[in-house]
């Protein structure tokens, strides 16, 4: 194998042959939104003093909680809706836009929607979980110290669950025109139980 050398001055004169073009535009530069603050790990918002958010919602979220205490309830299925709404009615007006979250605090009891117009509809309701749901001491149940219809009032809570999210429009619950809130009691005994109401604002 032949190595050819050329001489330095050659090999310079190849090199000032080709020539580089500057870009045409400079370089695009993206500015990061959250930077990292010096020493603490969190983040801030790298234009929080030269561009203020527009919208105060969203830079200042509002929150209001309330715990309502329901009346005692004989075993069915009622309609709450009234009662709700008198406890939150003050803190509810100021939402033009945003959630309710409900989180009933009873392990024998559920929240729901369902109809309000005909009652045959919270009779039908509960019809519908007697009978899906045996109860008596000859139902298949571990759980009975507390009473033959305590198991059953369990399972028929994580049926329907303890929790409802509604959306808050213009200072009201947004629900359709024949929805209502039901709370389902369900114990043989007059059940009292309390509904923790969570208000929060849209990010919008």
């Amino acid at each position: 194998m032949q190595l050819q050398l050329r001489s330095s001055s050659s090999a310079s004169a190849l090199f000032s042959a080709v020539q580089v073009k500057p870009p045409s535009s400079p370089p695009v530069r993206v500015k990061a939104l959250f930077t990292k603050n010096p020493g603490s790990g969190t983040l801030k918002n790298s234009n929080s003093n030269t561009n203020p958010n527009p919208n105060p919602m969203a830079s200042n979220p509002r929150w209001a909680q309330k715990t309502v205490t329901l009346p005692p309830l004989r075993r069915g299925c009622h309609l709450i809706t009234p009662k709700i709404v008198k406890e939150i009615a003050q803190d509810l007006s100021e939402f033009k836009c945003g959630l309710a979250h409900l989180f009933l605090l009873h392990t024998s009891a559920s929240l729901t929607i369902n109809e309000n117009y005909d009652s045959d509809v919270r009779d039908d309701t509960e019809t519908f979980l007697n009978k899906i749901v045996p109860e008596g001491r000859s139902a298949p149940w571990k759980h009975t110290l507390e009473g033959p219809d305590d198991m059953p009032a369990h399972i028929k809570s994580s049926m329907f669950g303890c929790t409802l999210t509604i959306p808050i429009t213009d200072g009201q619950l947004n629900m359709g025109t024949w929805q209502e809130l039901h709370g389902c009691m369900l114990l043989l005994t007059s059940l009292l139980t309390s509904a923790d109401c969570v208000l929060h604002n849209c990010l919008i």
